[in-house]
């Protein structure tokens, strides 16, 4: 009986084992089998990650070249780029299709690109044109590294110690005249070496859109004045706000008052060989300018507050956007002024909520030594602001003009008005795997 136990303990000792054995053999083949397959996705992968950097750099180096493109499709590292696309979406927005295949596992990767707008720098200037931050300035918001991008297309001129929170960048180096310290504060990332040009089209542009589902008021005399008087307003009268414009010219003197939506349905106003005078409240999207193929115009005064009709510095969720657009100078001034009237009663802490962009000239406040430019206040600024060159608000004392008090808009840093000025450079948006 002992050796019939024992034989029966072998025999199940050998069929546990034999299972065990076929299991575990099974599990190997598997395990590689699972490794290959992860091997040859992740190929398929890496191929499709390649092509699309491929594509990506090919936009950055040449973003006006899509029509083109010469795009590498075909055997890639042991496997092939099946597809290799670049496809214009939407307004000012591309889209990469990238497929990559290796051992017939195929991957697809799909990057969206977005134009990069001048309205996502809280300051741009081509040139400093001899301005210097100095020991006092702050740009940006205490603690917050996103309060908006500073360019110079030029050096940055520092004297002291003016402080930065936001991203910063420069042709240029720094630059401190002989005699003077320098001490600049970043709180975010400064990098010299970078170059965003500003494209001499960039208010053609904007006019063109203008001609195009927007409002172009022309001048009927070219060579004549022609200054354009406008005035934004909300109607809350239905239960819907309404925006409003009302404008006069030197040509037709009498307000003719109309809808912004029946005026331009899509939301460009531009001023063509003439002078824009603007100001008011806006619910919805605008973008507003001047520009001329004659000297002496082209310019934007702002006589007033231009506002958002729902707050943004209250409402980051407000989905109105005002956009300012100048061939020459966006000035802030009184229709008194202008005209050479005295006293000229300039507006007093005139609030701007607005993107503004002033292509060949510059964003200042005028203002005499005299006693009405006493006691403005400041300039409140909250949006964006390009110009080729830095202007001043106030004389050397701050004694006539204004203060600036300047806040980058950070729903800019998404968005932007209609037919706003791009860089024409682009920035990644989105990338699916």
């Amino acid at each position: 009986m002992v050796g019939k136990g024992t034989l029966l303990v072998i025999l199940g000792f050998s069929l546990i084992f034999g299972l065990a054995s076929q299991y575990w053999n099974r599990m190997s083949n598997q395990a590689v089998d699972n490794f290959v397959q992860y091997y040859d996705q992740t190929a398929a992968h890496n191929i499709a990650v390649s092509a699309a950097n491929i594509a990506l750099n090919s936009v950055f180096m040449n973003p006006t070249n899509n029509s083109s493109r010469t795009l590498p499709t075909g055997s890639f590292y042991n496997g092939y780029i099946q597809s290799l696309t670049i496809d214009s979406i939407g307004q000012q927005e591309l889209r990469i299709t990238a497929v990559g295949r290796y051992e017939g596992l195929i991957t697809t990767v799909q990057v969206k690109l977005g134009a990069q707008s001048f309205s996502e720098f809280a300051l741009y200037t081509s040139t400093m044109s001899g301005v210097y931050w100095a020991s006092g300035d702050t740009v940006g918001t205490p603690g917050d590294t996103a309060s908006g991008a500073v360019h110079s297309e030029d050096s940055l001129n520092v004297i002291g110690s003016p402080v930065f929170y936001g991203r910063v960048t420069s042709k240029g180096g720094l630059y401190t005249p002989r005699g003077y310290t320098a001490n600049p504060i970043f709180y975010g990332q400064y990098q010299r070496g970078v170059s965003i040009p500003m494209p001499t089209t960039s208010v053609a542009n904007v006019q063109t859109a203008a001609g195009s589902g927007g409002a172009v008021i022309n001048n009927p005399n070219v060579g004549s004045p022609f200054e354009v008087y406008m005035t934004f307003s909300v109607d809350n009268s239905s239960g819907t706000p309404v925006t409003e414009v009302t404008y006069h010219t030197t040509t037709h003197p009498s307000d003719t008052t109309v809808s912004l939506s029946s005026l331009s349905t899509n939301g460009v106003i531009m001023v063509n060989n003439g002078n824009l005078h603007v100001h008011g409240t806006v619910n919805g999207q605008v973008t507003v300018g001047a520009t001329t193929s004659t000297s002496g115009y082209g310019n934007v005064y702002i006589n007033g507050n231009v506002m958002c009709n729902t707050d943004p510095r209250s409402n980051p969720n407000s989905t109105d956007a005002i956009g300012i657009v100048a061939l020459n100078n966006v000035t802030v001034e009184s229709d008194n002024a202008y005209k050479g009237i005295s006293p000229s009663n300039p507006p007093v802490n005139p609030t701007i909520e607005a993107a503004i962009f002033a292509q060949n000239g510059k964003f200042s406040g005028y203002y005499k030594t005299t006693d009405s430019y006493k006691n403005l206040g400041a300039i409140h600024v909250f949006g964006s602001i390009t110009n080729y060159s830095v202007g001043a608000t106030s004389d050397a004392s701050i004694t006539y003009g204004y203060n600036a008090n300047y806040k980058f808009d950070k729903r800019f840093a998404n968005m932007h008005p209609p037919s706003y000025p791009i860089t024409g450079k682009y920035q990644v948006l989105s990338w699916y795997e």
